[in-house]
């Protein structure tokens, strides 16, 4: 079967964006390809507070310029901490992956982004059950052929499954039985082996140039597109290249833990968690122990600090013309290392529980 597909465009016509809180904001080409897609863009439609813009005029920014500033942050972060903690063994896919995390964590929300997950959802399913809404008669048979919302369901659940629909859209998906190699080209779009961390070393001119025939399967190709030359591109060494192992890793940053099986949503998922028949469960995209603290990024389980929180809050204090703490972001991630302590809660924490020594990876 053929496939149409491009790697990663070399040209940086936008390297930079700008930024309310950071200033400046960098883009690779893997960050603008997965900020192209359609799941992204409708962010830029969700205002990352909500109503909130009825009383506070200006508080008008989106879960898009959050996200961004998400991404920002992941990835000074962990230049920082690598800089500083060196044996610590940080390695450039570890911050790409952490930073997309950054970039994805929020691409689930629903329209009017927590007040979708909290009161208007509630809402909804009194008005279903009542047949109206607002006053108004609704037909609710449009439901019936609806699969029933998972228990605990949340906008991370979301996320989890809006990220396998974008790299559907890109013509790629998750191989979890080749965990540690490429992708799965599945349709036309971006090229697996090309999808993953671009090396200045390896350009020749303005672009790369070429196109690879899949060795897997002699039936699967690479279609020429010689009207479109500047998007084709070599495969990428197999050590730039983001494997299904890494996007895994990606969505577990997301969820703050091991994945929930298809059809359980994460929070019930952590409540079977706390019984015995569920407690060997594991992380797999870093299982090494000692990077468990990369998990901490994104959404810290331990202290609740992370650069999701330290954003939204100069964000939404910035934009609703509050005090100004954007002059402390710079100091909370270049003071940052990582630590090993005991557990602030071991009772809700999943590997606590597991190993039982409430001591596990921090950072702070």
């Amino acid at each position: 079967m053929k496939f149409k597909t491009r790697g990663l465009k070399k040209e940086f016509a936008m390297p930079f964006t700008n930024d309310v809180v950071h200033r400046s904001i960098k883009l690779c080409p893997l960050t603008k390809i997965l900020m192209s897609t359609p799941q992204m863009q409708r962010l830029k439609q969700l205002k990352q507070l909500g109503v909130s813009d009825i009383l506070y005029t200006c508080t008008t920014h989106t879960r898009f310029q959050h996200s961004l500033g998400v991404m920002t942050l992941a990835e000074q972060l962990l230049r920082g901490i690598q800089e500083r903690q060196p044996r610590l063994g940080i390695e450039e896919k570890d911050v790409v992956c952490v930073k997309i995390a950054g970039l994805l964590h929020d691409i689930g929300h629903g329209p009017y982004s927590h007040v979708y997950d909290g009161i208007f959802r509630k809402q909804l399913k009194v008005a279903e059950e009542r047949g109206k809404w607002l006053g108004q008669s609704i037909d609710t048979s449009v439901y019936n052929d609806l699969p029933e919302a998972m228990e605990g369901w949340a906008h991370e659940d979301a996320s989890l499954m809006m990220i396998d629909d974008m790299l559907n859209e890109l013509g790629l998906e998750i191989d979890e039985d080749n965990l540690d190699g490429p992708l799965n080209q599945i349709g036309d779009g971006i090229d697996a082996k090309c999808f993953g961390i671009w090396d200045r070393s390896l350009e020749v001119g303005d672009v790369l140039v070429s196109n690879y025939e899949n060795s897997d399967d002699d039936d699967d190709s690479v279609e020429d597109d010689e009207d479109d030359d500047d998007v084709d591109a070599t495969p990428l060494p197999a050590n730039l290249v983001l494997t299904s192992r890494d996007w895994i890793f990606i969505k577990e940053c997301i969820s703050g833990g091991p994945l929930p099986p298809r059809g359980t949503s994460i929070n019930k998922f952590k409540e079977l968690s706390n019984t015995k028949s569920n407690n060997a469960v594991q992380l797999i995209g870093r299982p090494n122990p000692h990077k468990e603290f990369l998990y901490d990024v994104v959404s810290n389980r331990h202290s609740g600090l992370d650069v999701d929180k330290m954003d939204y809050l100069a964000r939404d204090i910035l934009q609703a013309h509050a005090a100004n703490i954007c002059d402390l972001l710079p100091k909370l991630s270049e003071k940052a290392f990582v630590c090993w302590g005991e557990c602030s809660d071991r009772g809700s924490c999943w590997k606590c529980r597991q190993e039982g020594d409430g001591v596990s990876g921090v950072s702070g």
